[in-house]
């Protein structure tokens, strides 16, 4: 497990194209959907190219720690996205370099992790008992592929995926899929700053897709981790098109307002 204390809002297209795993290992399938884009069915899947190894996993007992959220009970390794429609090649986009606009999660060099089994109320009380691995081992996979129209272009292509956490257990993400003004699989970004992935926490990925206009959200509370300012984050989509503005602000004192630190646009 890799910590790292860098902070990035931002967002990329990273290439896509075959992982040189899948020349020596048949792929397996770990979740797979039909989708409707512009009237034709494609089948996207996430595969695991090659072997993969616990990470978070029941059986080790750092699953209930802040960087495990969001991340436990799952698996790690060499994972793709893959997109097949009909008439055209099949698009496959490696997952691993996402994980480097990343912190604090339990994928090594060049790979990803991937939640395998939800959490249940009582593990935090069963998780002791000797036969707890096998009885999580046991549930069904969880869904990780929840598509939405995050970028509001009128088209649900694309989902939410973690790749890493910041104290104490905030869930960073990015958006990853296709959109009208790019239609090859990528992460999304802001217009402002195409180069890199837009990572934000999961609620306000899940916030904006809700949105019908411009909503602020507080992405940093004063005194969280002894914190002596407040993050706000303006989230606006419309027609395809991502903005982000992050403000710093000053923290509240007793008769005092807060006071604008700082601006940017992300």
């Amino acid at each position: 497990m890799r910590m790292f204390f860098r902070y990035i809002i931002c967002f990329v297209a990273l290439p896509v194209g075959i992982s040189a795993f899948a020349e020596n290992y048949t792929p397996v399938i770990r979740e797979q959907h039909k989708i409707i884009v512009d009237g034709v069915e494609e089948n996207w899947r996430l595969e695991w190219v090659g072997p993969t190894k616990p990470a978070c996993g029941p059986e080790d007992p750092n699953w209930m720690t802040c960087p495990c959220t969001g991340f436990a009970f799952g698996e790690r390794g060499n994972l793709e996205l893959v997109r097949s429609r009909p008439g055209e090649k099949e698009e496959r986009m490696a997952i691993a370099p996402l994980f480097e606009y990343g912190d604090d999660h339990p994928a090594g060099d060049q790979e990803a992790a991937l939640l395998r089994w939800d959490i249940h109320k009582k593990d935090f009380t069963d998780s002791d008992a000797p036969d707890f691995p096998s009885r999580v081992r046991a549930r069904p996979v969880a869904k990780v592929m929840n598509f939405g129209d995050y970028d509001h272009d009128g088209r649900a292509t694309e989902f939410i995926l973690q790749i890493g956490t910041l104290p104490c257990g905030k869930r960073m993400s990015v958006v990853v899929g296709i959109s009208r003004r790019k239609p090859l699989l990528h992460a999304f970004s802001t217009v402002e700053h195409p180069e890199k992935p837009l990572v934000l926490r999961v609620p306000h990925w899940e916030s904006l897709l809700q949105a019908k206009g411009p909503i602020r959200v507080i992405d940093w509370l004063c005194g969280d981790h002894a914190s002596e300012t407040e993050t706000e984050l303006e989230l606006r989509a419309e027609a395809g098109r991502i903005h982000v503005k992050k403000r710093d602000y000053t923290c509240l004192e007793k008769g005092q307002p807060k006071q604008l630190i700082k601006e940017e646009v992300r």
